[in-house]
């Protein structure tokens, strides 16, 4: 029984130390893509980064998977509250709480980095819109001025470059 023990836990060690390793890596891959987003826009570096990252990601879901596996093995709730719980009462995998949770903290980081460059993403669509829309002429009260100078409704929606 000992030596199952050991071998989960040394087991668990490994899943740990390699989830925090692939972890920290998409953490840079999230903080370059902040970086070509707000900067530099490179669009082939992006798409570099974007694939870098799934390839993170998959990589992840792969340990996540291999990781819940060996604790329904044991009869532990893969939740991550049930985890921290299972680590803070089994002494033998007490010296794992600080990996856990270091790797919990990296997860917390790495999803707030994401949705960073998802709002980045977005604004900068918003702003491509409205460009796109002034250069349509499609403002979103849809109104010119008359002779007068008073606002009236538009009536057509030609390109600036027609004009």
């Amino acid at each position: 029984m000992q030596s199952e023990e050991t071998d989960f836990h040394r087991h668990l060690y490994s899943l740990l130390d390699q989830e925090l390793n692939h972890m920290g890596e998409l953490k840079q891959i999230l903080d370059s893509e902040t970086a070509v987003l707000t900067y530099e826009r490179n669009t082939d570096e992006l798409l570099q980064l974007i694939a870098e990252k799934d390839a993170k990601v998959a990589a992840l879901k792969e340990l996540e998977t291999e990781r819940n596996q060996l604790f329904n093995s044991i009869g532990v709730n893969t939740h991550p509250q049930d985890i921290t719980q299972f680590l803070r009462i089994e002494v033998e995998a007490r010296p794992l709480l600080p990996l856990w949770q270091q790797l919990l903290e990296l997860a917390t980081q790495c999803q707030e980095s994401n949705r960073l460059n998802g709002t980045i993403i977005k604004l900068d669509s918003q702003h491509l819109q409205q460009a796109l829309n002034l250069l349509r002429e499609e403002n979103t009260s849809n109104c010119n001025y008359d002779p007068q100078g008073c606002t009236a409704p538009s009536n057509t929606s030609r390109l600036l470059g027609q004009a």
